[in-house]
């Protein structure tokens, strides 16, 4: 592993410089269903993954706004390699605003070049967002033993860790962080999406995997989920990173539009001008889909300024009712409800400016699309919607689950 002296930081020519490296070749990956293991091996060199840890502890010293401008950025480079990070970057913001412990074996990790991916969801019956695992840890002797089978694992096929959701014997959930190279980790590249196609988001399973107790990370576990206070921070975070991956999409699309417009070589014999960048049809498109992008990043800024002071009163214990933690879910529920909008109009518009040869599939287009619409089905915006409707209509307060 990397560890890197030098930190990577927000507006740093190198961060710039690596941006634009994720973006070499990203449509030729696409077009073979090429996996991005090289770009990931690039972004653990640079030390991306610290980018939120301090200054004064090495890293990057980003505040959660940079983060999410850095992770658009990134997105409109290559969604996939972005979409990949989404686990690690949660990982660390949860541990940074725990206990010392846990901000000191964070910090190492991230600073090491090391990459954390997700291990949570499973198929089947039981209600998503729930605190049900058929995955279990069990004792074994001083140690434990790890069995289960997750899907949706986004990043985990590249990660270096897999931070894993379990049950222990007494149905307790807890959260165990095991290397993806240890013996029972097997993870399978099976994702059969239509969009994120190079993500990983399919299944890791888990046989008999040892699991020592320092590799633990749930603190206490509640006895049951009435006592389990409302995960308003991490559902937060994790909703607010999708929705600016979209937004990551809508610059894609607005530079992939001026592109295929100044490609046009002839418009319609009655099109309001003969030179396709000066017709004003077809710049109101572009001017649509460049005020989209435009909303959507200022947007999701805003509800990271948000989650920023819910953070910030979490760690100084100034927020004990969560009202600032509940007001950052509530800002990215509603800007996702916005932005799915906004982002799937996007990405069929850009078909209006480059007539019928804009579809071919030399110009994969429509990839834009399917990763949007692929972002979007993330708890869907009929959901968030209705929770904000309740919110305000009735005062309800808004589901306390991380997959909110």
């Amino acid at each position: 592993m990397t560890t890197t002296t030098e930190p990577l930081t927000f507006g740093s020519e190198r961060l710039a410089a690596l941006i634009a490296a994720v973006g070499e070749g990203a449509l030729e990956r696409e077009r073979h269903n090429e996996r991005p293991f090289a770009v990931i091996d690039l972004i653990r060199e640079s030390g991306l993954g610290a980018l939120r840890i301090p200054r004064e502890h090495g890293g990057g010293g980003a505040s959660l706004r940079e983060l999410f401008a850095t992770v658009i950025a990134l997105a409109a480079a290559d969604v996939n390699v972005a979409h990949i990070l989404r686990g690690h970057f949660a990982h660390v913001e949860e541990r940074l605003r725990l206990d010392e412990v846990q901000r000191q074996r964070v910090t190492a990790l991230a600073l090491s070049g090391a990459i954390v991916g997700n291990a949570s969801t499973e198929l089947g019956s039981e209600p998503a967002g729930g605190f049900v695992w058929q995955t279990r840890l069990t004792p074994d002797g001083d140690a434990y033993r790890l069995n289960g089978k997750k899907f949706f694992t986004t990043g985990t096929l590249y990660a270096d860790y897999a931070e894993v959701l379990a049950s222990d014997p007494a149905d307790a959930t807890v959260i165990a962080l095991v290397p993806t190279d240890r013996a029972g980790v097997t993870v399978l590249d099976d994702w059969d999406g239509f969009g994120q196609r190079a993500t990983g988001t399919g299944t890791a399973i888990f046989a008999e995997v040892a699991v020592t107790a320092d590799e633990l990370l749930q603190f206490s576990p509640p006895e049951s989920d009435a006592e389990r206070p409302p995960l308003y921070h991490s559902g937060a975070f994790f909703q607010l990173y999708v929705t600016a991956l979209e937004v990551g999409v809508l610059h894609a699309l607005r530079a992939d539009a001026v592109a295929h417009v100044h490609q046009r070589a002839r418009s319609f014999t009655w099109a309001p001008n003969p030179s396709a960048p000066d017709d004003p049809l077809l710049q109101r498109e572009i001017g649509e889909i460049a005020a989209a992008a435009y909303v959507g990043e200022a947007t999701v800024l805003a509800a990271a300024d948000a989650l920023a002071i819910a953070y910030e009163a979490d760690v100084d214990k100034t927020d004990p009712n969560l009202e600032l933690a509940h007001e950052a879910s509530l800002q990215a529920a509603a800007a996702k409800v916005v932005i799915d909008g906004l982002a799937q109009k996007a990405a069929s518009q850009i078909f209006d400016v480059g007539g019928a040869s804009v579809v071919r599939q030399s110009h994969l287009l429509d990839r834009h699309w399917r990763n949007i619409r692929t972002l979007a089905s993330h708890n869907p915006t009929s959901y968030k919607a209705q929770a904000i409707g309740a919110y305000y209509t009735r005062g309800t307060k808004l589901p306390g689950s991380g997959y909110f």
